[in-house]
């Protein structure tokens, strides 16, 4: 099953298409009606078009990985602000959404990034089964390789959050998009054990009091666990 996934995104994809669905399919690109979200998304479209050779790097994901420029933002400065790095992320955003914007304008043809950290799928979790997310994710990561196939793509695993049965969720996410991983082009990194112990321990000065999002202690530790790979794949 795991592996006919796979297959079908790449050739829906490869030809253009999409598995039709109705709205709110993790695997339909959909982008969301709030006038500010359109507006974030207009501004992610013009940094793209006007300072294409200024992006080495790109981030793309939801309010974890916006969170880059709130708790995480002297991590974020100290580590990927020096090597002109594009944070994309949107709070709220699910896959679909992420698709969505990858499809209308934030990745053109001009830029020419080095690497993508994409993290997206927990805004799914309340409404689309596991199967269903992680085909969303495979989707994004086979889009992302047609357009940019020179960009090497970093895939993150949903970090465990806020109770024993949603974590569970998330490593069958991950247990699906970690074959995804090449060993080149795409590789792909599970941070679980640096966030949770098992049951219901989380590691809890590394998130806010949501057991969602991240504290500035969660980020430092995104980023000391990420770094080695993140910099192999830089070069």
């Amino acid at each position: 099953m795991k592996l006919a996934i796979i297959l079908a995104a790449t050739f829906a994809v490869a030809f253009g298409k999409f598995i039709p669905g109705p709205l709110g399919t993790p695997w339909v690109p959909e982008p969301r009606g709030d006038q500010w979200w359109v507006d974030r998304h207009n501004g992610f479209v013009q940094n793209s078009v006007n300072n294409p050779g200024g992006i080495n790097v790109l981030f793309y994901g939801d309010s974890i990985t916006e969170g880059w420029g709130g708790e995480g933002k002297p991590t974020f400065d100290q580590y990927y602000a020096p090597l002109g790095t594009a944070n994309y992320g949107i709070g709220g955003d699910r896959t679909e959404h992420v698709w969505w914007r990858v499809q209308n304008g934030e990745v053109t043809e001009n830029l020419n990034p080095k690497v993508c950290v994409l993290k997206i799928g927990t805004n799914n979790l309340g409404d689309n089964d596991d199967t269903s997310i992680a085909t969303g994710v495979l989707f994004i990561v086979q889009d992302l390789r047609e357009r940019l196939p020179n960009m090497k793509i970093l895939l993150l695993g949903v970090l465990p959050r806020n109770n024993e049965e949603l974590t569970r969720r998330t490593s069958n996410i991950n247990d699906i998009i970690k074959n995804l991983d090449n060993g080149r082009t795409i590789r792909y990194l599970d941070m679980k054990n640096h966030f949770y112990r098992g049951g219901n321990d989380f590691v809890t000065e590394l998130y806010t009091s949501d057991l969602l999002h991240l504290s500035a202690a969660g980020y430092r530790k995104w980023a000391e666990v990420m770094d080695p790979l993140f910099r192999e794949m830089l070069g």
